[in-house]
């Protein structure tokens, strides 16, 4: 199973790979291979192989992949995964051109370049550049480099040498319904892909995205075969807590709300990002789907950032076209959080000093 889905993935013969226990086993057999990809975690790192013709000692080798390897690939090409994989690679090649640009703006170092998960750095004044980076606990090796190897590793470096913080988040939801990835940054508008597997519930959140003005991700593998309830509630939940994420402290930020009239029909928005999660929904929206929307699940998505985004959202809306009215309520929390999410200043909107 494993090979077919990715050959198919790939574009290549399922006779064209072979799987591995791991990516020094390529060494180890001495194969000629045109393409190496770990699938899996460091804990279980089976590796897909694209070779021109398998040859014994693989498929020995091949024999001995345990299950718990071949499930680690079978869950690293899932469409989310592969989504999510590529968020982090883009996460982790965005911090280290800001981690470049503030090695080269010291005068104590003469250039610095990235090369894949290496930066490596060339001294105008040595001992002065290892001291600035002593300082600020970074101990560089006699090699020259530093190695990013996660997100995590990225975001580290970065945070030491005082990069500016980019406001932007990646959160994946695993659930026995569903599994999401959603992805937004708050510093830039686009791009702006949604795919839910709701068309109706994509296009509403792309008003959000495109009314708050911000780049919004969203990748889903939901049961829409039984029912749309857990893929909608699960999504606004997502992007909830990637929303929170993003903000940080929240310093800076406001508290604002919006009116928006559509034809007939009139929403308003208030959003508070207090820290204290609530919802208040008034409006009767006639009908029981626009496509394969509930329109019952409107009000509950507004409840499900409210709780994982940890804020008071308070939606009103009135109208007789129940299209109409959802979009607008849509339309007008992504105007409202464009206002909230602006920053202003440097202080967090409380007398408390927290939100």
């Amino acid at each position: 199973m494993l090979r077919q889905r990715y050959a198919a993935q790939a574009g290549c013969a399922p006779s064209g790979v072979v799987f591995l226990p791991s990516p020094e086993a390529v060494d180890l057999i001495g194969i000629d291979a045109a393409d190496i990809e770990q699938l899996g975690p460091i804990e279980a790192p089976i590796t897909a192989v694209r070779v021109a013709s398998p040859n014994p000692d693989v498929a020995r080798w091949e024999a001995l992949l345990s299950d718990g390897l071949v499930d680690a690939g079978l869950t690293a090409i899932l469409p989310v995964s592969i989504a999510s994989k590529k968020k982090q690679n883009s996460e982790i090649e965005d911090k280290i051109k800001v981690v470049l640009r503030t090695f080269e703006a010291w005068n104590e170092i003469e250039s610095a370049r990235a090369d894949g998960d290496r930066i490596s750095l060339a001294w105008a004044d040595e001992a002065g550049a290892k001291a600035r980076l002593a300082a600020i606990g970074l101990d560089l090796p006699e090699s020259g480099q530093f190695r990013v190897l996660s997100v995590e590793d990225a975001r580290a470096l970065a945070d030491r040498l005082a990069a500016p913080t980019v406001r932007a988040a990646s959160v994946r939801r695993t659930t026995k319904e569903t599994d999401i990835l959603v992805s937004l940054n708050l510093e830039q508008s686009a791009p702006v892909r949604i795919s839910t597997g709701v068309e109706y519930y994509d296009h509403m959140l792309e008003q959000i995205a495109k009314h708050g003005g911000f780049a919004l991700e969203v990748a889903c593998e939901g049961d829409i075969g039984i029912d749309a309830h857990h893929t909608i509630e699960d999504v606004a939940l997502a992007f909830g807590d990637a929303l929170a994420k993003a903000l940080g402290d929240r310093r800076g930020i406001g508290r604002f709300g919006f009116e928006l009239p559509m034809d007939e029909t009139r929403a308003g928005v208030w959003i508070d990002l207090s820290g204290r999660p609530f919802s208040k929904f008034d409006g009767d929206i006639p009908g029981e789907r626009v496509g394969e929307f509930p329109v019952e699940m409107t009000s509950h998505v507004f409840r499900s950032i409210a709780d994982s985004l940890k804020a008071a959202i308070h939606v009103s809306v009135e109208g007789e076209n129940a299209h109409h009215m959802i979009e607008a309520c849509f339309k007008a929390f992504g105007r409202a959080l464009r206002q909230v999410v602006k920053v202003e200043g440097d202080a967090i909107p409380s007398t408390k000093g927290v939100l």
